[in-house]
């Protein structure tokens, strides 16, 4: 039975950090990108080009760079800080800012196509950021067995 609540621990506490790690990640990077389409909506000192932008909704990248800062950036490093100070809904919180960042990532290759390898590469930290948020609530919301 020992061996059992080991394991289940191990688990628990590899779930959380797996997600915390994530959070920083993807919210840092968030930060900076966020920032940086924000200081030149052009996109040229981050080596894009607004032509990039022709299939989507919008002429520069200032409103994309906006929602990544806010959403993806402050999300995440948000729910970073929360996880940290393991508030009680710090996985939920990790598992929908990996959903969002997911949902981001695929809008931004509808619109724009595959452009980087920065796409697979932000939408698996997000997938594995969803998955170990929701391994955490499930492993928290088991019943103990009763003997």
């Amino acid at each position: 039975m020992k061996n059992k609540e080991n394991q289940t621990k191990s688990r628990h506490k590899w779930s959380r950090c797996t997600f915390i790690i994530m959070q920083v990640f993807n919210g840092l990077s968030a930060l900076a990108g966020g920032f940086g389409l924000m200081g030149d909506p052009s996109g040229k000192s981050l080596q894009m080009d607004a032509s990039m932008l022709s299939g989507s909704p919008f002429e520069s990248f200032l409103i994309p760079g906006i929602v990544l800062f806010t959403v993806n950036g402050i999300g995440n490093a948000t729910g970073a800080i929360l996880s940290l100070t393991r508030y009680k809904y710090a996985a939920r919180v990790a598992a929908l800012f990996g959903l969002i960042l997911m949902i981001w990532i695929i809008s931004q290759v509808a619109w724009m196509g595959y452009m980087s390898f920065l796409q697979p590469l932000y939408f698996t930290t997000g997938l594995i950021q969803l998955l170990a948020g929701y391994s955490f609530i499930k492993q928290n919301n088991r019943k103990p067995i009763q003997t």
